[in-house]
């Protein structure tokens, strides 16, 4: 059993994502400045969706095809879809529009109970069906670095890329 309550290393991979992601959630809350809460927001944003795109393409279908727990299933997938509409409500907003740092707050609570939930029930339960774990393990963590790498270079490239301006072309003369 791993020190975050699992000897699933599907599990244990995804507690470590949990774990990471709380982490940050205190972090914004102990922040004192500006720029430190937004690289907190942005970085929270960038795990949860790749830990979301796991979960929700590999790993959730795999568990659902020997799991008979839809409800179970069901329900985690509704609250993804919650932190998914926030996530993207935050991703168009600025820091300094005024519920900015409260709708960061309540994906918090929301991602908070959504854990709790996951670790608490589903995980259990789905640790115990005949699944090839460690097969699963690696494809995550293969499918994981893919996204991390693809989500890390998009935003440091969209950084730096200055936008482009439209200009209206102009029909060349032809010389007489």
């Amino acid at each position: 059993m791993s020190l975050f309550g699992s000897s699933n290393p599907v599990f244990e991979m995804l507690e470590r994502d949990h774990a990471k992601v709380k982490d940050l959630f205190e972090q914004f809350e102990d922040a004192q400045d500006a720029r430190s809460r937004e690289r907190i927001i942005q970085e929270t944003l960038l795990e949860l969706d790749v830990h979301a795109k796991l979960e929700e393409t590999l790993i959730y279908p795999a568990i659902r095809k020997k799991l008979d727990e839809e409800d179970i299933m069901d329900e985690a997938l509704e609250e993804h879809h919650v932190a998914h509409v926030l996530m993207n409500e935050l991703k168009r907003m600025r820091p300094s529009d005024r519920r900015y740092h409260a709708k960061f707050k309540v994906l918090g609570e929301n991602i908070k109970h959504h854990v709790k939930e996951e670790e608490g029930t589903m995980f259990p339960k789905a640790e115990k069906v005949d699944l090839d774990w460690e097969k699963l393990e690696q494809k995550a963590n293969e499918q994981k670095e893919a996204l991390m790498a693809r989500r890390t270079n998009g935003t440091k490239r969209d950084r730096t890329k200055k936008p482009r301006r439209k200009t209206a072309r102009r029909p060349l003369r032809r010389a007489a």
